[in-house]
């Protein structure tokens, strides 16, 4: 077995299991809705195009009879029955079975067995390894070394500090105080300067080394792509049985490791649609001066920030009359209208669309750019199809470079500072309170040089939705915030949606460094990444595409002003707020959960550990309303904050919300019986949970 394909079998048994997975989860969850199926159906149709690429002919062969059992299902909207959720789970252990009889890279022998008591194999690809340039290792050494300097200039500072105080502590016994005190004065300026030079060389070593760091994360597009050649020869010649020329551009452009990983079965899918939707006869491409043999081209590109996937072929390009003819068919578009070429081909990327007559084991079933297109917006990416020039078709898909890095507009809205990736937004404007319309109960506000399609060429003012961002940020009832007789609007687009998102204010653009969303219990398709700018407040980065898919279901319709009906008479003295202690030994986990709870009206006070909690509860005056705790922390952990508060009688009415990872009965029996109000697993939180569960106890 050659190296290449030991190491796609490799990626392959990773993702196989990932896949098998999540589908017997969904199986064991009961009766599948449409969603589920969907989810199914994306998966089974994945790990047949990769069971294809490693030549796996058993478990691709399962994968595509079920995915046509899946497809009628979906297609006729037809229910899950007890015979089709048999047939799933069959299939997949079918699957299993092959891959588990699968001999290793050598081969097992007819008796090939373990020895009695031998130990077993060590696991030697379980890793996960990235190549590194000798001369970047260099440079982070070199930052390592520059920041030692600086440690060292740290110590030296602090012992010139005691010999200060020192001779401060020995000043009132000198006969002359004002030279002492002159002294003193000039040591601390001396001391002051040298401080300053420290910090900046703390603060040049940090930010090299940032830099550094990011780019070991980056590795070249050939790594992942440069294989993907010989596979598209192979299909070629099986499907059609000529052959193709592949170009591979761009294989040395440097990109986060996750992303190009993330783009490699998108890719695939795209050079399999070219192949089948790109065949011309020999003669047709002499009719039209074309190269005897096909060529497809896969480039990769940097502009700015993003990276541009890009798939083309020379062949018969887009059928425009054949995708209008379908979206008719399926009630996309009515008959009698005349879209634009544009939206035409962003039908190509629904699911189930497909201009084939039949299907095979490459095309057909219409979920092949569905796939691709889920793929990109996963990656906060997009996805857009045209016609070559001067033939052919093009499919770029376009995604930030790292994930860990984002262009965001800094806003606020109410407590909370959100972040919206800049690719989505059009325009930023101040809409005055006078020219917003409201029709069926949506407002809507005119933007004068927004081209609107149905005008045709003419640059005619269109009305434009409006909604107040924070009606889905857990504030349904939220109005538009409007300031100084305007509102502050962000207009948002993806995909040929818009919508204006009012906030309270806008503060900057900034690149920010992004951690994932999802450890830390938000809403993480909302909300799929955190930044953390200087400072101790968190910005929320919101998905655009999730952000206008819940628009257009309904989400934030109100769009009435804050504050625009006056009560009359004196106003009503407010109740107090509810005083929360957050304990918890990770700074994020804390700062979250402060942000989370004032951003819904609760005061909070924080405790890195359960000695600090009880600390706090007992000397201070302040009333506090709930404690949530973490249960593993240093020094007092959860339950032993639960028995102490418990224990003591001023404290023992307050109730005890224990909030841990560990998901384990015996420590759940142990929190509710030590009296614990409830109990919250960190698994698959969501910030709901944590407020229910509050208003459930106060």
């Amino acid at each position: 077995m050659d190296t290449l394909r030991q190491e796609l079998l490799a990626v392959f048994e990773a993702e196989y299991r990932d896949h098998l997975r999540v589908i017997r989860d969904i199986l064991a969850a009961g009766p599948m809705d449409g969603r589920a199926l969907g989810e199914v159906f994306r998966r089974v149709h994945s790990l047949k195009g990769a069971a294809r690429v490693v030549e796996l002919s058993d478990v691709e062969g399962v994968a595509h009879v079920l995915e046509g059992r899946l497809f009628r299902l979906l297609d006729g909207h037809q229910p899950v029955g007890a015979d089709d959720v048999a047939a799933i789970g069959q299939a997949m252990d079918r699957i299993d079975a092959y891959m588990q009889d699968m001999p290793g890279p050598e081969g097992p022998g007819p008796d090939a067995a373990p020895e009695p008591g031998a130990a077993p194999p060590r696991d030697e690809g379980g890793g996960s390894y990235v190549q590194v340039p000798v001369a970047r290792l260099d440079a982070l050494v070199g930052v390592m070394h520059d920041l030692l300097g600086a440690a060292e200039r740290q110590e030296r500072l602090w012992a010139d500090l005691e010999d200060l105080v020192a001779a401060a502590r020995s000043a009132s016994a000198t006969a002359d105080p004002a030279a002492a005190l002159a002294r003193l004065t000039r040591g601390l300026t001396a001391l002051g300067r040298e401080r300053g030079r420290i910090a900046g060389q703390f603060d040049r070593g940090m930010l090299r080394l940032g830099e550094e760091m990011r780019a070991v994360t980056l590795v070249p597009a050939g790594t992942v792509f440069g294989s993907l050649a010989g596979m598209v020869r192979q299909i070629a010649r099986e499907h059609g049985g000529g052959e193709v020329t592949v170009r591979l551009v761009g294989m040395d452009v440097r990109a986060d490791r996750r992303v190009i990983q993330a783009l490699r079965d998108p890719v695939i899918h795209l050079l399999r649609n070219a192949i089948v939707h790109g065949q011309e006869s020999a003669q047709r491409r002499q009719e039209a001066g074309k190269p005897p043999v096909p060529v497809l081209t896969l480039s990769v590109r940097m502009v700015g920030v993003r990276l541009l996937v890009s798939v083309a072929d020379d062949g018969r390009g887009p059928d425009l009359e054949a995708i209008a003819a379908r979206a008719v068919q399926q009630g996309l578009v009515q008959r009698d209208d005349s879209p634009a070429p544009e939206t035409l081909l962003a039908r190509v990327f629904d699911p189930g669309f497909s201009t084939r007559g039949e299907a095979d084991r490459l095309a057909g079933r219409g979920m092949g750019l569905s796939v691709v297109a889920e793929a990109a917006r996963t990656l906060q990416g997009s996805v857009r199809m045209e016609a070559g020039n001067p033939w052919g078709t093009v499919v770029t898909m376009t995604v930030p470079v790292s994930q860990r890095q984002r262009t965001v507009l800094v806003t606020q809205v109410g407590e909370l500072t959100i972040g919206l990736p800049g690719r989505a937004i059009e325009r930023l404007v101040r809409v005055p309170q006078a020219d917003i319309r409201v029709v069926d109960g949506r407002s809507y506000f005119p933007l004068e040089d927004r081209r609107d399609p149905a005008a045709g060429d003419r640059a005619e003012a269109s009305l434009v939705p409006l909604a107040a961002l924070a009606t889905f940020l857990g504030a349904p009832d939220a109005g538009l915030p409007v300031h100084d007789g305007a509102v502050s609007v962000v207009l948002v687009a993806a995909e040929g949606v818009h919508c204006g998102f009012a906030v309270d204010r806008m503060h900057e653009v900034r690149i920010l460094q992004i951690s994932d969303a999802e450890a830390v219990g938000l809403d993480s398709e909302l909300v799929p990444g955190v930044g953390w700018p200087r400072g101790d407040r968190p910005v929320f980065v919101i998905s655009p595409d999730t952000l206008l898919a819940r628009w257009q279901t309904g989400g934030g319709a109100g769009g009435s002003f804050a504050g625009a009906a006056a009560s009359a008479g004196p106003v009503a003295a407010q109740p107090r707020s509810p005083t929360i202690l957050v304990v918890d030994d990770s700074i994020t986990t804390r700062t979250l959960q402060k942000t989370i709870l004032q951003a819904h009206g609760y005061d909070v006070l924080l405790a890195t550990d359960g000695m600090e909690a009880l600390s706090m509860l007992r000397r201070s005056s302040r009333r506090v309303d709930v404690i949530v705790t973490d249960v593993e922390m240093p020094r007092m952990d959860g339950f032993g904050l639960l028995d102490a508060v418990r224990s003591d009688p001023r404290l023992s009415s307050i109730p005890v919300v224990l909030m841990t990872s560990r998901n384990e009965e015996a420590d759940i029996r142990r929190g509710l019986d030590g009296g614990a109000r409830a109990y919250i697993t960190k698994q698959g939180f969501e910030q709901g949970d944590l407020l229910d569960t509050i208003r459930g106890v106060l």
